[in-house]
């Protein structure tokens, strides 16, 4: 594994020196495209107030992605800085439902509660527990569920282990269900927003010292794309286009309830998603003249930029520059280590992926070299260089240069031109970081306990 990464030694801004610490609030978008969102598209037929007001007052990063292009792997290493990839996670890893983040594995959760946090979590945890499917299949009092978010970190939680619409269809509040039989699909999305506004008004009320950091994980706009009647019809482009404009009222909403607690004040405020949009939605929008990739190539699950490159904003007033873009690339599995910097500290040796952006977020401009990044199944990507095979089902041990495509994303965003017979001087270091990284991996192994 590489040893210790090079962004402490820049940190020296004056972004570490503040008195406060600041809560820290990220919102987690389940299937978001990058060409959903307006201020990301300029020909978004979906609109989305709250989310573009949000970049308006922060940053937004036209270069972000999730730390996979699929749900679980994704939120695997967003939570612990580690590529999902160098350990093998991906979305069928959850088939046993067990607990993906191992217990050596310690989460941006564990590390803000070490350093003072109130850390709670609302939302979709799709990580696994123990005992597997069956345990959340017979969730009782009796039997309250462990390996979940209160062993990862979180003082709390309430929301759904799986997917929505994955059974069992079911609310956990901490480890025991709350509700099945009144489960109702249009109503979580309500449910769970309600808990996080009032999570942020209780905080404040409590006024205890102590800093919030708020881990909402949203079902939207996952299928099944069930708006609620406020929603029905009000985008003009179907169910998944109203769909979308909830993720945003939910969106408004966190946001103003920070305003009106008065604690938006010294909030880092991070809105993001799991992946790109899903294949149904895709097809869904094509059909009406949207488009939810915004121009890349690929959706969900793909290693093509649609798959993976994701809408990021930054607001964190007085130190994030309102209404500013940045073109640095980053990725999920970068946020343990940026905010390690923010409150002055060493990200966790196991956060061996994570590479901090701070001097970023003070200044759009400020240079950013970001280490080779592997992306999705068998892509990697440095400054504008890709390097991607379509062999996705293969180890990525087996695979020669050959069986990859090579693209200039600075030229070609949408990757319709292979440059590898004619650009081999970028293709041979981006192969063999490749093959570092394939021969640094430590592969979980998994069973039912």
């Amino acid at each position: 594994m590489r040893g210790a990464l090079p962004w402490f030694a820049s940190v020296a801004v004056a972004l570490t020196c503040h008195a406060e610490r600041p809560n820290i609030v990220i919102i987690l978008a389940d299937d978001l495209g990058y060409g959903d969102v307006g201020v990301c598209n300029p020909d978004a037929k979906i609109p989305t107030p709250h989310i573009d007001r949000l970049a308006s007052e922060g940053m937004l990063f036209t270069d972000a992605h999730a730390a996979s292009a699929t749900c679980t792997p994704s939120r695997y290493g967003l939570l612990t800085g580690i590529n999902p990839a160098r350990t093998g996670v991906l979305n069928t890893t959850l088939q046993q439902g067990i607990p993906i983040i191992s217990g050596n594995e310690p989460t941006l959760g564990a590390f803000l509660q070490e350093r003072g946090y109130t850390t709670r979590m609302v939302g979709k945890w799709h990580l696994g527990f123990e005992g597997g499917k069956a345990a959340t299949k017979k969730i009782t009092s009796d039997k309250p569920l462990s390996g979940g978010p209160l062993d990862r970190g979180f003082e709390s939680f309430f929301g759904i282990p799986s997917s929505p619409g994955e059974p069992p269809l079911c609310l956990i509040r901490d480890r025991a269900l709350t509700d099945s039989e009144g489960f109702h699909q249009e109503q979580l999305s309500p449910s769970l927003c309600r808990e996080a506004v009032e999570m942020i008004h209780a905080h404040a009320e409590a006024n205890t010292g102590k800093p919030l950091f708020l881990y909402y994980a949203s079902p939207l706009p996952h299928k099944p794309w069930v708006p609620t009647e406020e929603f029905q019809g009000k985008s003009g482009v179907g169910d998944y286009g109203d769909f979308v404009m909830q993720l945003d009222d939910v969106v408004g909403r966190i946001a103003g309830a920070l305003r009106e607690t008065g604690l938006e004040k010294n909030t880092l405020l991070i809105f993001t998603s799991d992946n790109g949009p899903s294949p149904p939605a895709v097809e869904s929008m094509n059909a009406i003249g949207h488009d939810s990739a915004g121009g890349l190539r690929g959706q969900k699950s793909d290693a093509w930029e649609g798959g993976h490159r994701v809408p990021m904003i930054v607001k964190w007033p007085g130190h994030v520059p309102a209404g500013t873009r940045s073109k640095a690339l980053v990725n999920a599995t970068d946020l343990l280590a940026t905010i390690a910097g923010i409150l002055d500290s060493q990200p966790y040796p196991s956060a061996v992926d994570s590479v901090s952006f701070l001097p970023v977020l003070t200044d759009p401009a400020a240079s950013h070299s970001r280490p080779p990044m592997v992306t999705a199944r068998h892509a990697i990507r440095h400054a504008n260089w890709k390097l991607l095979s379509s062999r996705r089902q293969a180890d990525a041990g087996e695979l020669n240069l050959a069986d990859f495509s090579l693209y200039d994303l600075d030229a070609d965003l949408a990757e319709s031109t292979d440059l590898l017979a004619t650009h081999r001087g970028q293709a041979d270091p981006l192969f063999t970081a490749f093959q570092q990284f394939t021969k640094e991996r430590v592969l979980k192994v998994r069973s039912q306990p």
